[in-house]
Parts: structure tokens; sequence; C-alpha cells
């Protein structure tokens, strides 16, 4: 009986349990999606957040920050201006790829000293080394960094060999784009320049084989510029939608169009040499040395795997879409004040009559030199510079806090202080020249050389590794253009720049009015 009674009641506890759970069961779902909703929230603020404030916030009542995004993808030059013109203090922006601390140029040197801040993770974050398409970024990020070794170890101990062939090229490539046209006519310069960038460049990156394959020059003109434009799109998505996105977009197909087509070009000359060395080496004779980038890749890889292709990309990017605004903005600055020409033209004379095209001719161009990093100080190739994303936690030492996955960067803004330079709103472009005569201030004063003052090219050990290739070249490029062609503003023409996110570039539909000249640089022959 005391069995069955207990069993009884069980039943009945059963039953009551059931009943209660049905009429509760409407409310389990909004009550379980608002519990996890307060876990989220309370994850979110356990670690320490920043206290910077943020310029453009979005509103209360948007649920994501996609409008602060893409006004600051807009107007991003044009804030940063506005804030630290009037600050030197820290800022956050919602930028296109979420939130960015940016700090003044007076926090530059402890900033650039920050190993807790790196520049691999923001090249492999915002420029989607993940995604096929990108594998120059997911080359040029791998823990080996052959590209930065390269580039320091070799474009700048190998230049004694190359500044010949160099301006060969150059002047090759400077006839068939320019023409002989003798008759004042306009010109869509940016479009010239950039074509003068690749052509020039290629046979130091690939070596002649592949620098005449009219393939692999659509590649190398485009495949930079799409990358470009593409990765800032796609970081104005979310972080999982960037590959459906990618995947989908017409410029996503591009992209990696051109990676496989370079790939099918670039990978059987290296198999190429491999064989042609393991041949020589089981004769007992030594293998052809080549003078690019290509050898240099081998060497620095030393029988290790790396990405050939992706590496050469890598080094496209990083040579032609800088280089040919530094080319282009040069060039544009000293037309617009005539009265440099001569004074260049007698300089460039003067240095190749007297030495030749060797490196030790180009440092020589001390007004040319003077003249670029001017046209750089005017305009930094990006309002911004240096990003990096934090590895950990950071705290300066004035305090401000970057938290662990923030982005962070250094502002141009010490380029214009009129504390720093005099008339900074002028374009002087004798200012670095006579910076020289000072002792003192000589070494800063070359147009390779970064400082707190001029971050045009960042600031070591944060600075861009091949300026010192991209001033050989580009002090090239116009000492030919400048003695073999008149420049001339188009009339009624103004110079217009194309401002986004953070960069400060010449406008693709800058103009300029050229004829040819009856002179050619004549180098000394020596006995």
């Amino acid at each position: 009986m005391l069995v069955r009674a207990f069993l009884e009641s069980l039943r009945r506890v059963q039953l009551d349990l059931w009943t209660d759970t049905r009429q509760c069961v409407p409310w389990l779902l909004p009550s379980a999606v608002l519990i996890l909703g307060l876990v989220m929230v309370a994850f979110s603020f356990c670690g320490k957040r920043s206290c910077l404030p943020i310029y453009n916030p979005k509103k209360w009542w948007e649920l994501t920050n996609m409008r602060s995004r893409r006004e600051f993808d807009a107007h991003g030059p044009d804030w940063i201006q506005a804030w630290f013109s009037q600050n030197d203090r820290p800022i956050r922006f919602v930028v296109d790829s979420g939130y960015c601390s940016i700090l003044p140029s007076s926090m530059a040197d402890e900033f650039r000293k920050m190993k807790e801040l790196c520049m691999y993770k923001f090249l492999a974050t915002d420029f989607h080394s993940h995604l096929h398409g990108f594998d120059g970024f997911k080359e040029v990020t791998r823990d080996a960094h052959l590209a930065t070794k390269v580039v320091l170890g070799q474009f700048q101990t190998q230049a004694s060999k190359y500044v010949v062939p160099l301006s060969a090229k150059a002047k090759t490539a400077i006839s068939d784009v320019m023409g002989d046209n003798k008759e004042w006519h306009s010109t869509h310069f940016y479009n010239q320049g950039l074509d003068l960038i690749v052509r020039t460049v290629e046979f130091i990156m690939v070596g002649e084989e592949l620098s005449s394959n009219t393939e692999w020059l659509d590649i190398s003109k485009k495949h930079a510029l799409t990358m470009a434009v593409h990765a800032r799109q796609l970081r104005l998505w979310s972080k999982p939608l960037r590959p459906v996105v990618h995947y989908l977009s017409p410029l996503g197909k591009n992209l990696r169009n051109q990676v496989d087509k370079a790939r099918s070009l670039v990978e059987p000359i290296v198999q190429k040499r491999r064989t042609e060395r393991a041949a020589c080496l089981a004769k007992g004779v030594d293998p052809p040395v080549y003078v690019d980038s290509i050898q240099w890749f081998e060497e620095a890889a030393n029988g290790n795997w790396y990405d050939a292709a992706g590496a050469q990309l890598a080094m496209h990017f990083a040579g032609i879409y800088a280089t040919s605004d530094l080319l282009i903005g040069s060039l544009v600055d000293i037309c617009r004040h005539p009265e440099l020409i001569e004074p260049l033209r007698h300089e460039i004379r003067t240095c190749i009559a007297e030495g030749g095209w060797t490196p030790a001719s180009l440092f020589k161009m001390k007004l040319l030199d003077s003249c670029m990093k001017e046209s750089q100080r005017i305009k930094p190739v990006e309002c911004a510079t240096m990003r990096s994303y934090a590895l950990q936690d950071v705290t300066f030492s004035n305090g401000t806090f970057i938290p662990k996955g923030e982005l962070v960067a250094v502002a141009a803004d010490r380029m214009n202080n009129p504390e720093v330079w005099e008339e900074p709103e002028k374009y002087d472009p004798y200012r670095f020249m006579r910076m020289r005569q000072d002792p003192e201030k000589a070494a800063s004063a070359l147009l390779e050389n970064t400082s707190a003052d001029h971050i045009g090219f960042g600031w070591n050990p944060r600075a861009c590794p091949g300026r010192f290739f991209a001033a050989k070249e580009v002090k090239i490029l116009l000492a030919h253009l400048l003695i073999q062609y008149d420049f001339k503003p188009v009339p009624g023409d103004n110079i217009e720049l194309f401002r986004h996110s953070f960069s400060v570039r010449i406008h693709p539909n800058t103009r300029l009015m050229v004829r040819r000249r009856d002179e050619e640089l004549e180098v000394p022959v020596y006995s």
C-alpha cells in the first residue's frame, strides 16, 4: 500500500510539473534570448575599454556603425586634419575597418618603438590575406617576412648594379609612353605616370624575360589598384560577410583571375631557374646570377617554401601604388613653379656629366631631392601613418590606453605644423636643400630618411622599407622627363586630390601640357 501511495503521489507531481511547463513554454524562448544577450553584454565589458572620445560615433538608434564607416571613408582626411589642427591629443574614429585610435605626432616616438603594436597584423587583417586574390598580403605577412628581408637586404645593397639598367629602362619607357610630339598638347599624366612606374620597375622585379610580357605588364599595372579598391570596399562590410561579398563581387573575380594568371607566368620561370641552378651545381660550375627580385627571393628563402607569385604581387603593390603618386605629385608641383625647371635641368646635367648614372650621382641631385621631399610634406600619401593592431593591451606614458585588437595610427599633423615648419602651407622647393647645410639636420633633410617632423614614409623602424629604391627610381624618371620634355599646367585646370579614408592621392583625372624637347641626357664614356 505504501509503495502504491508513493507512486501515485509521484505521478501527480509529474502531472503538475508538466502542466506548469506547458504554461511557461511561450516564455522560454524570449527568456533564453534575454539571458544570452545579458551574458554577451557582460562579457563585452569584461575587458578594459578605451576612454578616448569617438569623433564619429553611431547614433543611439543605429544597430550598426555602417553609416559612420561610410562617412569616414568619404571624409576621413578632412576630419583628421580638422581635429589635429586644433588638438594635440588622441581621438578615436569609426573607420572603414572598425575602431581606430589616432594619436598626435607628438606621441609618434613612443609609438614606433612599441613591439605590442603590429603592422603585419594590420596588413593581414585590413587587406584580407585569408581570401584568394589577396595572396600577396598572405605571403608578405607570413612569419618568414621574406619581402622585408629582400627589400632591406638586396634593393639597398645592389643599387650600384641596377641604377644604369634602371635608367635605360626609364628612358625607353618614357619615349614609348610620352611620344615625340613637339607641339604643346594636354595629356592625362596620371595614367602615363602609372605606366612609367610599371614599365621601369619590371626588369628589377621579374627580370628581362617576364618584363616584356604584355600579359604580365597588364597584371602588374592593374592588380595593385584593383586590390587597393576592393580591399577598401570589403572593409565597409562586417567581417563575416566579407568572404561572401568578395566571391560575388566582380572586383573579387578580377583579383582571383589576376592572381591565377600571375601564378601561371611566374612559377614556370622560378622552376626553370631552379632546374638551371641544380644542373650547374651538378657540373661543378657557378649558376647564372640574376639581378632581380625573383633571384633575391630564392636566396632569402634558402630552399624553404614560399609563394613566388604572391611575393611578386606584394612587391608590385608596394612598389607601384605609392611610388606613382610621388612621381606624379612631384612633377605637378614642379610644373606649377616653372622657375624651378632650368635650375633642376642644370643640376641633372651636371651630376650625370660628372659621375654618370650611379647612386652617388643621384645623391648629389640635392634640389630634385628637396622638391620631392617638399611635395611629400605638403601632401603625404596618407593623413595617418604606421597603422598597426594592438596585440595586447597597451598604455602610453601619458595614460592613453589602447585595448587589445584595436587599430591605432599616428596623424601626419606635424608635417604642416607652423611650430615646426616656417610657412608650412607654402611649397618651398629649397626647404630641405637649406636643411642639408645644417649639420644637425642634414641627415633628416634627405628624402629617404625619416624623422619626427616628416613621416611621409613613416618613421624608422616603422618606415617603408622600399623608400630607398623608390627615391632612386622616381629621381631617374624625373631626370629624364625634365630633360626630354617641357611641362606646364593645363590652363584653367585646378589640381585635384582624391581624398578618402586615410588616403590623400593625386586625382586620376590629373592632366598636364607637354611637348618633346630636342635634348637627351648625355652620359660620359670613361676610358
